[in-house]
């Protein structure tokens, strides 16, 4: 499968009457991951705590002929959260697919080096978000018969990064989390699993690529000799929200170019 895969014509009807909600989809592997759901036939609630960055998702998506509704949402914020999946629903009257896509991490800091302050924001907006995340749309998934949850977890989950501590921590959470949930709630109908990428050329990516030392290190683990594009993931997310996943559950799928066996 290609990168271009995921608007090939003959999955236009994949996703028909299904309800997607994206976080972190105002740029990068969330716009993406909105835009391929959406040409494949969803309606996408576009969430991101960057309004301006939804609003711009939403016109891509209207502008090839899909439909979707931006949210502003602070992940770490429970009532927010709530407030997201009631538009959701009370927008589309169902929701279907959960992708978990938004964090924040400081970049270049050892564990002695992470202030409380970017510890906390760490894991609140990386793995509280995708606990609450869950929480919220657990219920109405089971409502509306079932539903699958994709979080974004990350390669640093699975084998250190350099001066990445707070991150890596909250990844390691999110992969620990997916498993959690879908030994719960899989006799529910809810199917939960997450994908681990590699180093993806986005604008959160930027600042780590602009780093020679950093970014030669990195390119010496990429087995396949590019960096990953956002399409790369989206169509790992599809594939676990579809039904060609469906004896799958809990699972991580690494997506990296090599990186973990480099």
């Amino acid at each position: 499968m290609t990168a271009s895969a995921v608007t090939s014509p003959q999955n236009r009807s994949r996703f028909a009457g299904k309800v997607a909600v994206v976080t972190g989809s105002g740029s990068g592997i969330g716009r993406e991951t909105a835009l391929a759901f959406a040409r494949e036939g969803a309606a996408v609630i576009v969430a991101d705590i960057d309004a301006q960055g939804a609003g711009r998702t939403v016109a891509e998506v209207e502008a090839c002929g899909g439909r979707a509704t931006p949210c502003t949402v602070d992940v770490g914020d429970e009532s927010a959260v709530r407030d997201m999946v009631d538009l959701t629903v009370r927008t589309y009257g169902r929701l279907d697919v959960l992708h978990n896509n938004a964090y924040w991490a400081p970049l270049n800091r050892s564990v002695t080096e992470t202030s409380i302050e970017e510890w906390n924001r760490t894991i609140t907006a990386t793995l509280t978000g995708v606990f609450l995340g869950c929480k919220h749309a657990i219920p109405a998934m089971i409502a509306g018969g079932g539903g699958a949850i994709v979080n974004t977890a990350s390669v640093a989950a699975l084998a250190a990064s350099p001066r990445f501590g707070a991150y890596v921590a909250a990844k390691g959470g999110v992969v620990a989390l997916t498993r959690s949930v879908a030994f719960d709630y899989g006799s529910a109908g809810i199917r939960c699993n997450a994908v681990a990428p590699g180093l993806i050329e986005t604008p959160a990516t930027e600042a780590v690529l602009a780093d020679p030392e950093r970014r030669a290190w990195l390119a010496s683990k990429l087995l396949v000799g590019r960096a990953g594009q956002p399409a790369d993931i989206a169509n790992a997310v599809l594939y676990l929200a579809g039904e060609e996943s469906a004896f799958m559950t809990g699972q991580t799928i690494v997506v990296d170019g090599g990186r973990l066996i480099s």
